[in-house]
């Protein structure tokens, strides 16, 4: 199934400032990482990160810039839960449904809260 999202305009580039910018407006200086905010709550996504794959993976699941998630459990940091760092889990629900991310995916996710 796809979705069309005429109003956005992704730049997903390889490099190290590879991003998915809705419109090529600048994240307020209060968007962190998704892993980084520590409780429950909603949040808006500002810009996603990472290769094309990345961000047409985000987009496929409607996670895009300008989109409202209520973040359920936060993803543990490293060092805590299960041994070695693995096993790092967000779950956010977006658009109706849930989505259990990975860690890296949710470090690509750059939001404000709300």
């Amino acid at each position: 199934m796809t979705k069309n999202h005429p109003d956005i305009t992704c730049q997903c580039l390889n490099g190290t400032d590879s991003n998915c910018n809705r419109l090529k407006v600048e994240c307020p200086t209060d968007a962190r990482p998704l892993t980084e905010r520590c409780g429950c709550g909603k949040v808006k996504v500002c810009k996603i990160s990472g290769d094309r794959k990345s961000c047409a993976r985000m987009a496929n699941l409607g996670v895009l810039p300008g989109t409202e998630m209520e973040l359920l459990c936060p993803a543990r940091r490293r060092g805590q839960g299960r041994r070695h760092g693995k096993g790092h889990r967000c779950m956010v629900k977006v658009n109706g449904g849930t989505l259990s991310l990975d860690q890296l995916t949710a470090d690509n996710i750059f939001v404000t809260p709300m």
